[in-house]
């Protein structure tokens, strides 16, 4: 529990890094904070029902995305600035990293496993936020009319 407590402070804390390194407007940090938060909540939840990454990461994404698209209407900003800052605790750099460690130490199976997660986690969340992107688009479009 006090691990999930610390994974969801710092993904917030991290999110909030990457708006003040985005020179996000200094009133939408706490929503990109609570975006990280966000979206790390929800990967963990996802894990602890289907226990892969594709699919926890699919659903983080289109979430966040989500998110991202109602903030941008209500705020009158892009939605680009909070979709980039939340989704920053799901970027899957800790499995890459240890893919490439493993190619390095010449472990070429442990660096397949690692290299096969990082994929699907990339790809989880880029189909996530697709699918939301679409979905927003559409509605849009059909609102417009």
């Amino acid at each position: 529990m006090t691990t999930t407590v610390i994974q969801l402070i710092t993904g917030a804390i991290g999110s909030v890094a990457f708006g003040l390194l985005f020179h996000m407007k200094t009133k939408y940090l706490s929503l990109a904070a609570a975006g990280g938060f966000f979206s790390w909540l929800v990967f963990l939840f996802g894990k602890g029902l289907w226990g892969n990454v594709f699919l926890p990461a699919l659903l983080a994404g289109f979430i966040v995305d989500v998110y991202a698209e109602i903030l941008a209407r209500v705020c009158k900003e892009t939605s680009t600035s909070f979709f980039v800052t939340s989704v920053i605790p799901l970027i899957p750099g800790s499995t890459l990293y240890y893919c490439m460690s493993s190619i390095v130490e010449g472990n070429t199976i442990q660096a397949l496993e690692y290299g096969r997660d990082t994929f699907l986690f990339a790809f989880g969340i880029a189909a996530g936020m697709s699918i939301a992107w679409a979905i927003c688009y559409f509605l849009r479009s059909v609102k417009g009319r």
